[in-house]
Order: C-alpha cells, then structure tokens, then sequence
C-alpha cells in the first residue's frame, strides 16, 4: 500500500490547476516536477476530497471541482 499523499504535492498539484483548464496527471507531474505515481496519488485523495474530479474526455483528465463544464 502507498500510504498518503505528501500535502506539498497536493498543494502543488491545487496550484497547478489553477493555471490551466484541464490537464493530465502526466502533465501536471512534469509541470510540478514530481514523480507520476506521487502525482497520480495525490490527486487520488484531492478527489476524495471533492477538491479535483476526473474529466473523460477520450482519455483522462483532471480538473479542479467545478472549473470545467460539462461536455454537450
């Protein structure tokens, strides 16, 4: 079991998503330099809680709660 999220990751993973709409976990791993599986864990409980959400848009996104609509 991983354990928990480093809250310096949440934070940066929070502040990240402020700046762009959408973005994937890979993307914001490179953008915050940090690894993915820390950045794919984070968002994981930022989304249990509902501070992020999942978008399925052809593949995976994450989005801050609320930021982005949802698709026609």
């Amino acid at each position: 079991m991983q354990g928990t999220a480093n809250p310096e990751i949440k934070a940066k993973i929070l502040a990240y998503l402020e700046t762009v709409e959408k973005a994937k976990s890979k993307e914001i791993a490179q953008a915050i330099g940090e690894k993915k599986a820390d950045v794919d864990l984070g968002v994981k409980e930022l989304a249990l809680e509902d501070k992020v959400e999942y978008l399925y848009i052809t593949t995976t996104f994450v989005a801050l709660k609320g930021k982005v609509g949802k698709p026609n």
